[in-house]
């Protein structure tokens, strides 16, 4: 294989996946926690599983990016706030940090570290879906997927527009709980504000942009919650 080749390789792309996940997810909650007491943080066993959960996610997900048919280069189209994911990252951080430090951290509950875990989990078995359902739709459609996104009704899309924002908040939530964290919980408010804001300007974007089929899939699924909103 020429050297031109190898580093055209899709490895390169999924090997990054692989670590920009695993570092958001695993790597902040670390640090935050302090690596002077990895023995303390594999001392619980949620935190084990949460873990788990993260390296099973990490791994799928770069699977999902080496499969993924070659995508087009396009510029941006949208120019957004993003800082509903600063509010995620917050989130990860306090909420381990305060898992170590008993600061701002409820007593020690089992049960609600648990629930915690299992709403991560949702969230995570969620994300697997939407990328795979993504990639299948890329791999029937080609390029014509990208003319068209707002018209995929597949999957999750099939009942929500923005199931990506839905899986940040069961994350966020998840953490907080898991991690015992009451700062993580006031901080899903203003995560909540983030994520509206992004789905009203990505519904004001697909108004405009596409005028003839939006008002039909506006009629045939929701924002974000099934059914509801």
């Amino acid at each position: 294989m020429a050297l031109n080749q190898i580093f055209k390789s899709k490895i390169w792309s999924a090997l990054w996946q692989l670590f920009s996940r695993a570092f958001v997810l695993m790597g902040l909650p670390l640090l935050a926690w302090g690596f002077d007491d990895l023995a303390g943080f594999f001392s619980n066993t949620v935190r084990i599983g949460y873990v788990t959960i993260v390296a099973g996610q990490a791994i799928i997900h770069a699977w999902l990016t080496y499969i993924m048919p070659p995508q087009p280069h396009y510029e941006n189209r949208f120019d957004m706030a993003r800082w509903h994911l600063y509010m995620f990252e917050t989130i990860f951080v306090l909420s381990a940090f305060g898992d170590r430090r008993n600061i701002l951290a409820w007593n020690e509950n089992p049960s609600l570290r648990w629930l915690g875990l299992g709403i991560y989990l949702v969230g995570a078995i969620l994300s697997v879906w939407v990328n795979l359902t993504w990639v299948n739709h890329l791999q029937d459609k080609g390029e014509q997927a990208y003319d068209d996104p707002v018209l995929l009704y597949d999957g999750p899309f099939r009942w929500i527009r923005y199931p990506v924002l839905l899986c940040l908040f069961f994350y966020c939530l998840g953490f907080a709980f898991a991690y015992r964290s009451w700062i993580g919980l006031a901080l899903i408010i203003p995560l909540l504000g983030g994520i509206l804001n992004r789905i009203n300007n990505f519904e004001k974007v697909y108004a405009e942009q596409y005028k003839k089929a939006w008002p039909l899939r506006r009629h045939a699924s929701k924002r974000i919650i099934p059914f509801l909103y």
